[in-house]
């Protein structure tokens, strides 16, 4: 998600209903950026190609639009309607929503995955409660359920307003092929030097098969399922 699609997100989630309280800026700041970007990746919103390219950020050594990322996959249908949508509650639970319904106030966690010969799984999570730190990724399972290919993004606004951009992809018994790092500060978009916040920064993803998804008893082997990420180990 681009800085200026997060803001405007933001200010959507900031902006009180009729008749309710105010609250702190600053006190609802991590519940803002949950929020945001839950509500950016599961609400249809109709993009012309040019603007979803512009929107997906930097490219390594696998595309990372959505449509690109699902041509390498296997995945001819990439239309989010044509998705299974999943969403964490705050005790833990995962669950199926409508993929043009909104998330519940309380979900931190979601994600989105296409099924048709691989999978394709597209993670959302915040796992930061106080601060604006998101972690996304997208990941391609071949038929056997081994990762294929990745890309992890893990953006930081408060630290550093900048975006760790990592693409890897993956031999059939699992050891990297080609990997790619790079960070990119979010209010230029132009790739930076590796700030010193990034030292503790969580690993990548760690998943590498499809059965290690939290949610994959909620899979489903002949319809689009669902998978979506967990939290990663600091390193």
């Amino acid at each position: 998600m681009s800085m200026h699609g997060w803001m405007q997100d933001r200010r959507k989630c900031a902006k009180p209903a009729p008749g309710s309280p105010a609250r702190p800026l600053l006190a609802g700041w991590g519940r803002m950026a949950a929020a945001a970007v839950l509500i950016s990746s599961l609400v249809l919103v109709p993009k012309s190609s040019a603007q979803q390219s512009s929107q997906e950020g930097p490219s390594g050594v696998v595309p990372s639009s959505r449509t690109s990322f699902g041509s390498l996959c296997g995945i001819r249908d990439t239309n989010v309607q044509s998705a299974l949508h999943l969403a964490r509650s705050k005790g833990g639970k995962w669950a199926a929503i409508a993929s043009d319904k909104r998330p519940a106030a309380g979900n931190d966690m979601a994600a989105r995955v296409w099924h048709e010969k691989n999978w394709m799984v597209d993670l959302h999570d915040t796992p930061a409660p106080t601060v604006p730190v998101i972690h996304t990724g997208q990941m391609c399972f071949d038929p056997q359920g081994r990762l294929t290919r990745m890309v992890d993004r893990y953006m930081d606004l408060a630290e550093c307003r900048c975006m760790r951009f990592t693409s890897l992809t993956f031999a059939p018994d699992g050891t990297v092929k080609e990997q790619e790092q790079k960070f990119v500060d979010q209010m230029s978009g132009a790739e930076m030097a590796k700030p010193d916040a990034a030292k503790g920064f969580p690993s990548i993803w760690e998943y590498r098969r499809l059965e290690q998804l939290p949610f994959n008893s909620l899979l489903r082997p002949s319809t689009p399922t669902a998978g979506a990420p967990g939290t990663p180990k600091k390193k």
